[in-house]
């Protein structure tokens, strides 16, 4: 693929993808939205001469977000030891009409989760089908569909210990 083609390809593919790549950010870097959704795009640029098309591109694109975004999350620590105190965002929430923020609700949960269940959560938040789903996880629709049934299950029982 020449320059010109790859960049076009790229631009589409970013354009297509805007919201599931921000959603990814927004999960495992809720402090550094921006950061991350940077390095995704570069990840993205920098793989797509290397896609084979054995997967769907825009699958194959979330595939490359969250294999980032897991890799942002292993080095977050090391990212916040080098900060002083003072310079790190701190973690609020703030009320909305009815004293909760259904968002930052919805963020608290998350960061209670394992990076597969945050993964699959987002998936699920996207409508993406249970088909896509197992393509991305490499695993079957039914497994899909159990992990789903739990993670539900886990939504409710965490939402009931809610004040």
């Amino acid at each position: 693929m020449d320059a010109k083609n790859q960049a076009s390809a790229y631009d589409e593919l970013v354009e297509r993808n805007r919201g599931r790549l921000t959603a990814i950010a927004r999960a495992y870097a809720p402090g550094d939205v921006d950061d991350l959704l940077q390095e995704i795009l570069l990840q993205l640029w920098r793989s797509l001469s290397s896609f084979k098309g054995e997967a769907g591109i825009d699958t194959w694109a979330y595939r490359v977000a969250l294999n980032t975004a897991l890799g942002w999350r292993r080095s977050a620590s090391t990212r916040r030891d080098r900060l002083p105190q003072s310079e790190r965002c701190p973690q609020s929430i703030s009320g909305g009409d009815d004293g909760q923020d259904h968002v930052a609700l919805l963020e608290k949960f998350i960061a209670t989760l394992s990076a597969p269940d945050r993964a699959l959560l987002l998936m699920i938040l996207e409508d993406m089908p249970g088909k896509e789903m197992a393509s991305v996880f490499g695993v079957r629709e039914g497994a899909v569909r159990v992990r789903v049934h739990r993670l539900k299950a886990r939504l409710q029982q965490w939402a009931e210990q809610l004040p």
